[in-house]
């Protein structure tokens, strides 16, 4: 079943985030509606993972301002899974255009409009989706590689590299059987059938920040 993306909206602002609230239910979207950082933070707590959806933050808010209780999402690891959007006063607009620097999608000046913020949301969801798809197949791959020894992820990286199982060998100080034997094993843990597509999750786990290195 595929698990629903919810609006996850912080605004001290009882009229603000009540009116959104309205507005994002009237187009079909799941609200999650919250008054202060904390209180929100307390929520995702609770949530078991992959949290789903995205996030309307409020720039200027008590105890924790947007920017700060974004750090803190970030943090929890969803800075690359949900997508943040903000919500800015005229004055706040150099705050909210820093905080896209550190990852977040987009700012909307208040007052919105329904015209700005919807497609937003909407591009904020998709994207979201993507993003979830991206972080599933990091986390698979950074399994399927722990899974490896440490000769066969040394093998792996020679693989990857085009070198061949008698160079392999030499370069190991290993048989080019048990050269054979390991690159056999790395194709059937990692799931792929060929150096091409071996060196492609490689640089998949390197893309996502996941140290590669030949010791293992």
């Amino acid at each position: 079943m595929r698990a629903t993306q919810t609006i996850f909206l912080c605004d001290d602002d009882a009229g603000v985030r009540n009116s959104l609230s309205f507005l994002c239910r009237q187009h079909g979207f799941e609200v999650s509606a919250h008054s202060s950082g904390p209180e929100l933070l307390s929520a995702i707590d609770a949530m078991a993972a992959p949290v789903r959806g995205v996030f309307v933050l409020d720039v200027t808010m008590e105890p924790m301002s947007g920017p700060q209780v974004h750090e803190q999402l970030r943090a929890r690891g969803l800075g690359k899974r949900n997508p943040v959007i903000f919500l800015s006063a005229h004055g706040d607009v150099p705050i909210a255009v820093a905080a896209l620097t550190k990852g977040a999608l987009n700012f909307v000046e208040k007052p919105h409009t329904d015209g700005t913020l919807l497609p937003l949301i909407r591009e904020a969801l998709a994207l979201e989706e993507v993003w979830q798809g991206q972080a599933r197949r990091a986390e698979l791959l950074q399994s399927l590689w722990g899974s490896l020894s440490p000769q066969q992820k040394r093998v792996a990286l020679l693989v990857a590299q085009g070198k061949l199982n008698k160079v392999i060998a030499s370069l190991l100080e290993v048989s080019e059987r048990t050269v054979e034997v390991h690159r056999s094993k790395v194709f059937e843990k990692m799931g792929v059938d060929s150096a091409a597509a071996l060196a492609t999750s490689i640089a998949d786990l390197r893309a996502c920040g996941i140290s590669i290195a030949m010791d293992g």
